[in-house]
């Protein structure tokens, strides 16, 4: 059972690193698309995983296209730093200790940057579709909800709670033998 354990941890470990690198390249192609959209528009209609949506936006309003823009690369960038702290948990998780407070600190800090996530997808991005909509008459499609990244950081956030009171009961035990 312990191999198999310390296999699957070993596999997350490189599929989390994957999905930094991933979010990276997202992230990275966005920027992209926002600076040769100012460059040469029609050449930033081609590039890598380009939002039609937004790039329509560029014709009625320049700020709000770059508003819009801004708000799809922090996401991702949150996204892909979510990865790596991912990462860098299970590369730092021993199984024999798992209770540290190492390991409390970065499962706090990725519920705090999926709540990140949540607030810039959710609660700034409905928003600003609602302050386009009143600009520009432009109808950006309301799909967009990140209410799964809420559950999960409160969910995270209280595994972190959980090991925090495991590394509390693992001193405690350490104080008496």
């Amino acid at each position: 059972m312990k191999i198999k354990t310390e296999t699957i941890l070993t596999f997350s470990k490189y599929l989390a690193l994957l999905g930094g690198v991933w979010y990276s390249i997202l992230w990275g192609s966005q920027l992209t698309t926002l600076v040769t959209s100012f460059i040469n528009p029609d050449w930033a209609k081609r590039t890598y995983e380009v939002d039609l949506n937004l790039l329509n936006i560029r014709e009625h309003s320049v700020w709000f296209y770059t508003g819009a823009m801004c708000l799809t690369i922090a996401v991702s960038v949150i996204k892909a730093f979510i990865w790596y702290v991912v990462f860098q948990l299970l590369s730092k998780l021993k199984l024999q200790t798992p209770f540290s407070m190492e390991v409390e600190k970065k499962l706090e800090r990725i519920a705090y940057l999926l709540l990140a996530v949540w607030i810039f997808s959710s609660i700034f991005w409905k928003t600003y579709i609602y302050y386009l909509s009143k600009a520009t008459g432009i109808q950006l499609p309301a799909n967009v909800s990140g209410d799964e990244y809420l559950f999960m950081a409160g969910i995270i956030y209280i595994i972190s709670q959980v090991f925090k009171r495991g590394i509390e009961i693992q001193e405690e035990n350490q104080l008496t033998v």
